[in-house]
């Protein structure tokens, strides 16, 4: 397994946030969802990612509380699966997702990125696959319209197939469904799904019904290893109820995987934001955090080189893996 790291430089005295109006509305629509059910579990259930034990308690966020495993590392909601799926489901959510002007300002934001994602997936499936142009790529969960649209367009993509998306269905969206069947995608892109799921097992299962014989799964997801999660718990704006169920651990991510039949192939964390999150929350700590609140004071230099830490050593909360299925 080949373990790498990405490096963006930031200024984290001049990051300036963006018009969060839209990303506020989502967590008011998750925040006022979770007070209205709520659920307080009984810590009963294994860790959903290692499967070993059941997690101890690490905070509360809404009425729901987190848990910790011990054996893996990775933390989750202890939550009602059935109020997970009411959740996905709510249509004040999917309305404002899929909307023009929701759909606009992610595109803005998120454009750059996925551009650069494409262009270094072009040289990770040379490099794995032996070829980086017209492949057949499954897209799972994807919600972002203008994504698709540069996937499908990029000469990484031959056949295309959007699956499980709350896009499927919008008027003028080319999903593929003509062109790919299981069992014959070169990739299989699963992007910020993990931590929505309730059964991760399952979903590996299906995941790898798409997959062709030397197919690669290339899956995005929020690390619950990493340091702004670890160290703001509910004080992090990121990470919330019902939204945010599972964040394996990048032990436990590997683990789940291994135990899944995938051999992991590569494993990064890319993460520039981490250092960013804890700044904009410093004031939340409290006298634990004191170290914290003093490496927050730091100049620029040092922030940067402590994220270039994070990333190198596997400790951002964003990560990246492409992994093969065992045939």
């Amino acid at each position: 397994m080949l373990k790498s790291y990405e490096y963006t430089e930031q200024s984290y005295s001049g990051m300036h946030l963006q018009d969060y109006l839209l990303r506020d509305k989502e967590i008011d629509i998750a925040k006022r969802f979770s007070e209205k059910y709520g659920h307080r579990g009984t810590w009963t259930e294994n860790c959903p990612v290692c499967g070993r034990h059941a997690g101890k308690y690490f905070f509360t966020k809404w009425k729901v509380d987190y848990l910790y495993c011990k054996e893996c590392a990775s933390i989750y909601a202890s939550c009602d699966h059935g109020l997970v799926k009411r959740y996905q489901k709510e249509e004040e959510l999917l309305d404002l997702r899929r909307s023009s002007v929701f759909q606009e300002e992610i595109t803005k934001r998120r454009m750059e990125r996925w551009k650069e994602f494409l262009e270094w997936m072009q040289i990770r499936a040379f490099r794995f696959l032996g070829r980086n142009k017209g492949l057949a790529i499954a897209d799972i969960g994807n919600r972002y319209r203008d994504y698709v649209k540069l996937i499908r367009e990029s000469e990484l993509c031959g056949a295309y197939r959007l699956v499980d998306s709350i896009l499927e269905g919008m008027d003028g969206l080319d999903t593929g469904t003509e062109n790919m069947e299981k069992g014959q995608a070169d990739l299989v892109f699963y992007f910020d799904r993990m931590q929505q799921e309730t059964a991760l097992k399952e979903r590996l299962s299906g995941i790898s019904e798409w997959l062709g014989k030397s197919g690669l799964l290339v899956l995005e997801t929020r690390a619950g290893s990493g340091f702004d999660i670890l160290t703001l718990k509910e004080h992090n704006r990121k990470i919330y109820p019902y939204e945010h169920v599972v964040l394996p651990s990048v032990r436990g991510l590997v683990h789940l995987l291994e135990e899944n039949n995938f051999r992991v192939l590569e494993i990064t964390t890319p993460g520039v934001m981490d250092v960013h999150y804890v700044m904009e929350a410093k004031n939340l700590l409290d006298d634990s955090g004191l170290f914290v609140k003093f490496l927050m004071e730091a100049d620029d230099s040092v922030l940067q080189e402590f994220q270039r830490f994070l990333q190198k050593n596997g400790m951002s909360s964003f990560v990246r893996v492409i992994a093969a299925k065992e045939n």
